[in-house]
């Protein structure tokens, strides 16, 4: 069977999307201290203008900072491609003739919207903050308020589509 124009696109950029966020994996070490030992995570939760300062602070002092800089550019492009690829793959199991595959399809749809758009606004906020090189309640508070819906929406994405997958390749043998 020939793979179509949606599922060429699902592959490209959830596949695309998994790299990015394997190479921001491994650049985040460099950003752990005694100021922010989760890294880039507790600038994304930090929560007010006072922590975001600290945690810049300790990266400026590390000579992490530029790093840290580039490491949220990066993820403003992973957003959205992984959102897009998400959402592609979402609609390719959603056109599924399986009741399952194509109800599953339509959870990674929308949550593939809301984590792209929760994980865009969490990084901008962030990216703002980090580029002006001071923190801002508003935008830390924003930032954290959005930094655990981005996780459960990446969380059901990929594990959804994880699951889309393996009851395509189950039900295609059995058929």
């Amino acid at each position: 069977m020939a793979e179509s124009k949606l599922e060429r696109r699902f592959w490209r950029f959830w596949l695309s999307g998994l790299l990015l966020l394997a190479l921001m994996i491994a650049m985040d070490p460099a950003f752990s201290n005694e100021i922010s030992p989760l890294g880039m995570r507790d600038h994304q939760t930090a929560g007010t203008a006072l922590r975001v300062d600290a945690i810049q602070g300790a990266w400026q002092a590390a000579g992490v900072l530029n790093l840290a800089r580039f490491g949220m550019a990066i993820d403003l492009i992973y957003i959205a491609i992984y959102a897009f690829g998400a959402y592609c793959g979402g609609r390719l199991f959603s056109q599924s003739p399986k009741p399952v595959l194509r109800r599953l399809g339509w959870v990674i749809v929308a949550t593939a919207i809301v984590g792209g758009a929760a994980d865009g606004i969490e990084t901008l906020c962030q990216f703002v903050q980090i580029m002006m090189l001071g923190g801002d309640d508003l935008l830390a508070g924003v930032a954290a308020t959005a930094q655990p819906v981005k996780t459960i929406a990446f969380l059901v994405t990929f594990f959804g589509l994880l699951m889309a997958l393996y009851i395509r390749r189950t039900t295609r043998r059995a058929g």
